[in-house]
């Protein structure tokens, strides 16, 4: 048992290193695959974001560790469910503009003339397509603010395999949303890599919260952060 307690607690560390390594490793393809807006993009984000899904949800399914409440430094209003909720609805929204983008929305809208389009076809383009990308954005609200029944059980042989599954999901979508940003070209310089840096924190900073909830460490906070730094850097 106190093997399995170390094994624990490194787990995200190594999250943290694959994650930069990762970065390091598959930035440049992925920022170029980007930078041309694709249907296979959009495609891409998909599966990512499906696999993002569930991997914060298995976080939040992890049963806590015996002294996560006494050992815990989070202030209260982090875990809160209106936080979770406004972060995750600044989630959602940031990934229906990016589907847009890759569709080529932000070019079209100002070329397609609703003159010549018919009442439906004005609605679809105008209103209902991207509110089908918000609108299936906002799953993650559910996601990260509902309630969640807590059923992966610490004492259970599956606890740190699903634990690294959804550190890994995690942080893959981390890099992902990191080549987004390198791709766009707009975060450059040192202001550049403040921007970024700060954004990833609003994206990616609520999952490791769940997280910590569950198995308070420092060192799992701080690599976490060397990783959005790291990633950051990369992007400015």
């Amino acid at each position: 048992m106190r093997q399995n307690q170390r094994f624990l607690t490194i787990l995200p560390i190594l999250a943290d290193a694959a994650g930069a390594a990762a970065a390091l490793l598959l930035l440049p393809t992925l920022a170029g695959l980007f930078a041309e807006p694709a249907t296979l993009n959009v495609l891409i984000l998909g599966v990512a974001f499906g696999l993002y899904c569930t991997a914060v949800y298995l976080i939040r399914k992890l049963e806590p560790s015996a002294d996560a409440d006494r050992v815990s430094r989070l202030p209260a209003w982090l875990t809160q469910t209106v936080t979770m909720r406004l972060l995750a609805i600044f989630f959602a929204l940031a990934l229906a503009v990016l589907f847009l983008q890759q569709f080529g929305y932000w070019e079209s809208i100002f070329v397609v003339d609703d003159r010549i389009l018919g009442a439906g076809e004005s609605s679809a383009f105008f209103v209902y397509g991207p509110g089908a990308w918000i609108g299936a954005s906002l799953f993650y609200v559910l996601v990260l603010s509902a309630s969640v029944r807590v059923t992966i059980e610490e004492a259970s042989r599956n606890y740190a395999g699903l634990a690294l599954l959804g550190l890994l999901g995690v942080n893959g979508m981390v890099v992902l949303g990191t080549a987004v940003l390198q791709s766009t070209q707009f975060f450059s310089g040192w202001l550049g890599t403040i921007g970024a840096f700060g954004l990833l924190l609003l994206l990616f900073l609520p999952p490791r919260i769940w997280y910590l909830t569950k198995r308070p460490s420092l060192l799992a906070s701080l690599t976490y952060l060397a990783l959005l730094g790291l990633c950051a850097w990369l992007v400015g």
